[in-house]
C-alpha cells in the first residue's frame, strides 16, 4: 500500500490550517477581496452611471446566479454523500472487527488468546496512530502490519470440526470485509474534488460576484453589504465542500468514537 501521497491544494489547506485559519482564508479574505474590488470600481464607475447597466445585466445575473446555485447545491450534495458514506464505512469497519473478536471465542483457547491480542493491538493502533495518519492521507504502517497479523493468523488456523469450520468461515469474511474497508477508509482520506471542478467553482462564483458590482446603489454602505452578503454565502458554500471533502480532517472530522467503544474483554 502506497504510505506517502502528494497533497492537492486543497488538501494542504485542510492539514496546515486550524479551523480559524481556514475560515480566515476561505471566507474572510475573499469577502475582503470582493469589497476592495466593489470600492475600486466605484472610484472609477460613478453610481448614476451604473444605473445604465441595470437593464442588462439583470437577466444575467438571474441566469448566472440561478446556475452557479444548481452547480454548487449539487457538489455540496455528492460531498456529503461521500462524506455520509465514509462514516458508514467507518461504523462498518467496527463491526467486523467486533464480529471478528466475538466469534472468536469458538476457537481454541491458545489461538484465541493469540487473535484477541492481535486485534486489541490493532484497534489501539488505529484509534492512536491511523486516524492521525490519514488526516494526511496515509495508513499507518504499524497497524497495517497488525492487520496482516490478523490476517496470517486466521490462514495458518487449521479447522478441526464442524462448528469450528462455521465460525472460521465467517470469520474469514469479516477479515476480508475489514481489508476492504480500511482500503476505502484511506482512499477517502485523501481523495478530494477535482482540480476542475474546482476551477469551475472559483470561476462561477467569482463571477456572479462581479456581476453584483452592476447594479447601481446610492451608497457604497448599502452596495457593500449586498456584495459582502454574497459573497459570504458563497464562500461559506466553499467552505462546507472543504470540509466535508476530506472527513478526517476539520470541523466535522470523523473521529474514534466507533472502536473506542468496542467490547473487548
Amino acid at each position: 500500500m502506497k504510505q506517502e501521497l502528494a497533497m492537492s491544494l486543497e488538501h494542504s489547506l485542510v492539514v496546515h490550517f486550524a479551523p480559524p485559519q481556514l475560515i480566515l482564508v476561505c471566507i474572510f479574505i475573499p469577502i475582503l477581496i470582493a469589497f476592495c474590488g466593489l470600492f475600486l470600481l466605484r472610484k472609477v464607475i460613478p453610481p448614476d452611471a451604473l444605473k445604465q447597466y441595470h437593464d442588462i445585466a439583470g437577466p444575467f445575473f438571474n441566469t448566472i446566479g440561478a446556475l452557479y446555485g444548481i452547480f454548487l447545491a449539487l457538489i455540496v450534495a455528492s460531498t456529503w454523500q461521500f462524506y455520509s458514506t465514509t462514516a458508514s464505512n467507518v461504523v462498518e469497519e467496527a463491526r467486523c472487527l467486533q464480529s471478528l473478536y466475538l466469534d472468536s471465542e469458538a476457537f481454541p483457547k491458545d489461538f484465541r488468546d493469540e487473535a484477541r491480542t492481535l486485534m486489541r493491538d490493532y484497534r489501539d493502533a488505529l484509534v492512536n496512530f491511523e486516524l492521525k495518519s490519514i488526516r494526511r492521507g496515509e495508513a499507518d504502517r504499524k497497524t497495517t502490519a497488525l492487520l496482516h497479523g490478523i490476517s496470517e493468523a486466521y490462514a495458518h488456523f487449521k479447522v478441526s470440526d464442524a462448528s469450528e469450520a462455521a465460525y472460521f468461515h465467517e470469520s474469514v469474511k469479516n477479515i476480508n470485509m475489514l481489508q476492504s474497508l480500511r482500503s476505502s477508509r484511506i482512499e477517502d482520506s485523501g481523495s478530494g474534488l477535482l482540480p476542475f471542478l474546482w476551477g469551475v467553482l472559483i470561476a462561477g462564483g467569482a463571477a456572479t460576484i462581479s456581476f453584483s458590482y452592476l447594479f447601481g446603489a446610492r451608497t457604497l454602505y448599502t452596495h457593500a453589504v449586498m456584495t459582502v452578503l454574497l459573497t459570504g454565502v458563497v464562500c461559506l458554500a466553499l467552505y462546507t465542500i472543504v470540509n466535508l471533502d476530506f472527513p478526517f480532517t476539520g470541523l466535522v472530522a470523523i473521529g474514534p468514537d466507533a472502536f473506542t467503544r468496542l467490547i473487548f474483554k
